[in-house]
């Protein structure tokens, strides 16, 4: 049947009969519905393509649509009412089609969906006919029908809640979190979610936008450094601040090398391209050949020689992997492989991964390394979940490191811990660097994102 009627047409006539009410099937699995009056919370996941997911909070009084949940979460939304109760969603954060021409697209459409307590589910009617509660996770994806999915509910919550965490922890005199760096992760962590700096505000206090602007002149002394600045600005589509150093400025033309805060390396070429690619610039040849010429005999990258550790790292290989995919290296290159054969490697038998063998913290898997690793996996086109060891992988394992209130720890039984939330949340929410690329398939091109924005 799929051969020979459009989905959205099916979709539509479905709607169209199942509008008075939600059908009664679709109740099983769904969280009971709170007593009317209380106020109630839903998680909303939004995939605008492959690798491009975001989840939003939305607070509500019982009962409440699929559509008002949707509407509530803060997003600019454009719809068309069909009549009979029946209202298409067009386009979610100006990714879709306009309301005039809902179905501009003949194979993609905004997939609705609801988590059933351990799987994805299509709806069978329209958003206005369905009725939600407290605890309720939504899921919508510009896709075509049947192709992809959503990351799995529990991931995509633990992601939420270490943003809430995180969120409580901003310093409500100058909207930083304690350093120039720390206020760089967190930019990193709600870029990953698509939300703006400038309306990241604990009270009345300023912006981390602010904050930012305010330390980052000082804080872009290197390459790797501006990297992780444009990685995080650019994610979020926030403005270069004036006068502030960009990671271009930091590249030797004769070598093809960034020079970092401490001196050259893979860990400064790394974030030096993943930034000047987020920027959009024109990224050198020769910068990506160097970064491949860093590669070691094992597969892995060092950070700098005789830096953090002693030879390769999981850390600095994670982002090599990443900057070399973002460039355009084909995910089956030499170079990939390998990068991704000494990740393999290091994978310890919790699923999780350390920094490195010869790393002060030991030879046990933490949190920041394990999350860089999944981003590395990603954006290869590889599911994190299926290095498997032990039954368990690299995402559960990482999952088993969030404590009640959000936060992650570094190890199991550190407590919590700043840094290691800021870096899990673009991990669980399966964003690789740099947040505004697209991923395609070899041969690999770099395209802005077109129509989104950041709320």
């Amino acid at each position: 049947m799929h051969k020979k009627i459009s989905f959205v047409l099916f979709t539509l006539l479905l709607g169209l009969l199942l509008s008075v009410s939600l059908v009664a099937a679709l109740s099983a699995g769904h969280p009971a519905l709170a007593a009317p009056g209380a106020l109630d919370e839903a998680l909303i996941a939004i995939q605008f393509g492959p690798g491009d997911q975001i989840v939003r909070k939305v607070s509500f009084t019982a009962p409440i649509s699929g559509l008002q949940a949707l509407q509530n979460s803060g997003l600019p939304i454009e719809t068309v009412d069909f009549g009979g109760g029946f209202i298409a969603v067009c386009s979610i954060n100006g990714v879709g089609c306009p309301a005039a021409n809902c179905f501009c697209d003949p194979n993609r459409f905004w997939n609705y969906e609801y988590w059933d307590g351990s799987a994805w589910q299509g709806y069978l009617t329209g958003p206005a006919a369905t009725s939600i509660g407290d605890g309720a996770v939504e899921g919508w994806r510009w896709a075509e029908w049947g192709v992809g999915s959503l990351p799995p509910a529990p991931q995509l919550q633990a992601a939420q809640d270490a943003l809430d965490w995180l969120a409580s922890k901003q310093d409500p005199v100058n909207g930083g979190y304690g350093s120039a760096n720390a206020s760089v992760e967190t930019l990193i962590s709600i870029a990953a979610n698509g939300l703006s700096a400038s309306t990241w505000i604990t009270l009345s206090s300023p912006s981390l936008l602010d904050y930012i602007q305010g330390v980052s002149a000082g804080y872009a002394s290197g390459g790797d450094a501006a990297g992780k600045l444009a990685v995080g600005l650019s994610g979020a589509n926030e403005s270069w601040p004036s006068g502030v150093s960009q990671p271009l400025d930091f590249y030797n033309p004769v070598t093809g090398a960034f020079t970092g805060v401490y001196g050259v390396g893979g860990g400064p070429q790394a974030w030096s391209i993943l930034g000047a690619i987020g920027l959009e610039q024109n990224l050198p040849e020769a910068a990506v050949a160097h970064l491949i010429s860093l590669q070691q005999s094992g597969g892995g990258w060092e950070w700098t020689p005789g830096g953090f550790g002693t030879g390769a790292d999981t850390n600095t290989t994670a982002l090599a992997v990443q900057a070399l995919i973002a460039a355009g290296e084909c995910p089956h290159s030499s170079s990939i492989v390998s990068g991704l054969d000494f990740l393999k490697q290091s994978q310890n038998t919790d699923g999780g991964f350390p920094y490195d063998a010869d790393s002060p913290y030991g030879t046990d898997s933490d949190a920041n390394s394990t999350a860089y690793v999944i981003q590395a996996i990603l954006s290869t086109g590889d599911d994190p979940s299926a290095w498997t060891i032990n039954n368990t992988n690299p995402i559960s394992y990482l999952m088993s490191l969030q404590l009640p209130d959000g936060s992650f720890e570094f190890q199991p039984g550190s407590g919590a811990n700043l840094f290691s939330t800021q870096q899990a949340i673009p991990a669980l929410l399966e964003r690789s660097f740099p947040f505004n690329g697209v991923l395609t398939q070899c041969p690999m091109l770099y395209l802005p994102l077109v129509g989104r924005s950041s709320n």
